[in-house]
């Protein structure tokens, strides 16, 4: 029922794999994280609430930890991405300076994700997400009308994504986030809403990406002006802005039947 199966499985499949392909791993296993939350979350009628909750939240302590990892590599390329050639000496010193130090927190992170990984808790997880996925315990909604639970949940949660729109970093970054879950709950549908579904999840991957390079890039030009390098934070800040182009659209394009902004 709306991949959990396919998708737990994977989840499992890139933990083992954060030995031998840390970083590649680290992103898809956050992603399947955040597939299956998105799925209890958008179609929660469908389960029931208390234990629907209770693996949300459990699964979220997972993701936390490779959140930070991930962001820790994102931001070492983002550093990475914003030299350019005809930059003085001394930029480029500060902006490697600044590269090397985030891999070393990187590195930390990682270790540290990967002794978790390794104990009883995630063992546990993994084993009760399958369990979960192989046997949902549904809702009396869930087991008497799926459709109409599928159908309800992407509603709400495309309406969520226009309600969320503002100006501020904080605004966007809710606008986001509720367009990562209407992606996510669209995948999880795709057999059964065909070309619908794969539409919604292509327009609100397009409007995620986007916002998510304006805040990768807000967040660094903080970080840089406080550093003392406003040249850099203003290209970051630049680049953050250029993000944005086109942004209207593409939220306008999240659009389901039945669903109004």
């Amino acid at each position: 029922m709306f991949s959990l199966v396919a998708v737990s499985a994977e989840l499992a499949e890139q933990l083992v794999a954060l030995d031998e392909d840390g970083e590649d791993a680290v992103h898809q296993a956050r992603i399947r994280v955040r597939r299956l939350r998105s799925i209890l979350r958008v179609y929660r009628a469908a389960f029931d609430a208390e234990a629907a909750l209770a693996m949300r939240t459990r699964l979220k302590t997972l993701g936390d930890r490779l959140g930070t990892v991930r962001d820790l590599e994102v931001k070492a390329t983002t550093l990475d991405d914003l030299l350019e050639v005809d930059d003085p000496p001394d930029v480029v010193d500060a902006v490697t300076a600044e590269a090397e130090a985030t891999r070393a927190e990187h590195d930390a992170a990682l270790a540290s994700l990967l002794r978790y990984v390794h104990g009883g808790t995630v063992r546990a997880l993994l084993a009760d997400v399958q369990m979960f996925a192989a046997e949902p315990p549904l809702s009396r909604k869930g087991r008497k009308h799926p459709g109409r639970v599928t159908t309800r949940g992407l509603e709400k949660a495309v309406v969520k994504v226009h309600r969320e729109r503002g100006d501020s970093l904080e605004e966007r970054h809710a606008t986001r986030k509720a367009a990562r879950k209407v992606r996510y709950a669209a995948d999880a549908v795709a057999d059964d809403l065909g070309r619908q579904a794969v539409r919604l999840s292509s327009a609100a991957k397009a409007a995620q990406d986007a916002l998510g390079d304006n805040r990768d890039d807000l967040l660094l030009a903080h970080e840089l002006r406080e550093l003392g390098h406003i040249g850099l934070a203003m290209r970051c800040e630049r680049r953050a802005a250029d993000a944005l182009d086109g942004l209207d659209a593409k939220l306008a394009a999240i659009a389901f039947e039945g669903a109004s902004a």
